[in-house]
């Protein structure tokens, strides 16, 4: 025989065990689209960073090459903004222009005069130059970044949003230093990140889903043995209650079959010894220690008959649960505690919830007896849906008291029971005095 739940509950653990593979999958699943939107939302940064860095290096490419482009085309008269000098130089320009890569240039003498610019509104003004640009003069190196156009020198071209800024030293025909500055548009930048961005993006989409498909198997097998576990560890759960269930069973048929016989044999052979026993002083007090003798073994058959109910009792099925809890109650009745048992008459429940309920019965009127210096108890039993709920309330010291040890052990030991069997067990003041012993769980029952 093995045990198992009942049908419901059956349901009920399977639904549990199914539910949690299905989060386990859907756990996986929102982590795996978590991931993905980090790493593209990654890949957007890089793109970014990449098509930035490439733009600023392409942009200060072109710097540099219209550096020596242009710088044989300045000469004094240029700088001096004569009528007419410019003329080569403007022609240039504006086909370089022309095709829209280059939006803006202005060239600058050392005092930070602005001598030429397609801008004409800005030539002969003045501007200060930061320490980069200045260190520009008499060199040919190049600085390039993304403008955010702040500037004074700026107004005629923050309508056309954020661009390139490119700043290159030059040296024009006379070989007098000179810087240019030079402006391109930043679609540059937003093309190669598209380009980037596609390029990898399939990449790394292939990635992630190779990724998923060879983690999804192992989040599958590690829910499966999840559940397998969960089903073990209920399964060496059964067997246990099991076990201890048979060996109640085992230590009560020993006791009944061999210790009670033997006593109860020798109870009824000291009533004959009695009655042989001669009329005189010995005799007496031979029948005297042989009545104490009676008397003695009289109680300890009864307890022991008392200890075998309580570890195994004889029938729990049908209406013998009733008449198991009465006995019970009849057990504490002889220690002095009043009980009333208050079940309904038609409640059925299988022999197995019938026994952890027995149990829990048995447990609250033995403390109730031993150590509550009560004078009434009530034990309650009913059934809410797939629930069975017991207690025992009391009318004694209540919970102020420290409990005896051996009440300790008891009530942790049937708290567990019940706790793994898929219940609550809870030990609480009465609002009229006393305590109240509590337990509520699931019906179950034994199966071949």
């Amino acid at each position: 025989m093995i045990l198992r739940p009942t049908a419901e509950a059956t349901l009920v653990r399977d639904r549990r065990q199914r539910s949690a593979v299905r989060q386990s999958i859907i756990r996986f699943t929102i982590s795996t689209v978590a991931l993905s939107v980090m790493l593209m939302l990654g890949m957007l940064l890089l793109a970014n960073r990449i098509a930035t860095r490439e733009a600023l290096q392409d942009a200060g490419s072109k710097g540099y090459a219209i550096g020596n482009l242009i710088g044989p085309l300045i000469d004094a008269k240029v700088r001096a903004q004569v009528p007419g000098a410019g003329r080569e130089l403007t022609e240039v320009m504006d086909k370089r222009m022309s095709d829209g890569s280059v939006i803006h240039i202005k060239m600058w003498d050392r005092n930070g005069t602005v001598f030429w610019s397609d801008e004409k509104q800005l030539m002969g003004q003045r501007f200060p130059f930061t320490d980069d640009e200045e260190q520009l003069f008499g060199t040919q190196q190049v600085t390039a970044e993304v403008s955010h156009l702040a500037k004074a020198e700026n107004a005629g071209e923050r309508k056309a949003g954020e661009l390139i800024e490119v700043y290159a030293g030059a040296r024009d025909a006379d070989l007098q230093p000179m810087v240019f500055e030079v402006y391109f548009s930043s679609d540059s930048i937003r093309h190669d990140q598209q380009t980037i961005f596609g390029n990898y993006l399939r990449v790394v989409m292939a990635a992630l889903l190779i990724f998923a498909l060879a983690v999804l198997p192992l989040g599958l097998l590690l829910a499966r043995r999840v559940e397998r576990g969960l089903a073990q560890g209920s399964s060496w759960m059964r067997h246990a209650v099991l076990e201890s269930d048979l060996e109640r069973r085992r230590i009560a048929q020993e006791l009944h079959e061999g210790v009670i016989q033997d006593l109860a044999g020798l109870r009824y052979t000291l009533p004959t010894l009695q009655m042989q026993l001669a009329d005189d002083s010995v005799a007496a007090s031979a029948r005297e220690i042989t009545q104490r003798i009676a008397e003695i073994l009289r109680h300890d058959v009864a307890s022991l008959r008392s200890m075998i109910t309580d570890i195994y009792p004889p029938d729990l099925e049908g209406t013998g649960f009733a008449s198991a809890l009465q006995d019970l109650a009849n057990n504490a009745m002889e220690r002095g505690v009043q009980v009333e048992v208050e079940m309904a008459p038609d409640l059925t429940v299988p022999v197995d919830t019938a026994r952890l309920a027995h149990r829990v019965v048995r447990e609250g009127l033995r403390n109730v007896a031993k150590h509550a210096q009560a004078t009434a108890a009530k034990v309650e039993v009913r059934r809410e849906s797939q629930r069975l709920l017991v207690s025992v309330s009391d009318n004694g010291r209540g919970l102020q008291a420290t409990p005896s040890p051996e009440g300790h052990l008891g009530l942790h030991l049937l708290e567990d029971t019940v706790r793994d069997l898929g219940g609550q067990l809870t030990l609480r003041p009465s609002p009229s005095g006393g305590a109240v012993l509590e337990a509520s769980f699931p019906v179950w029952r034994v199966q071949p």
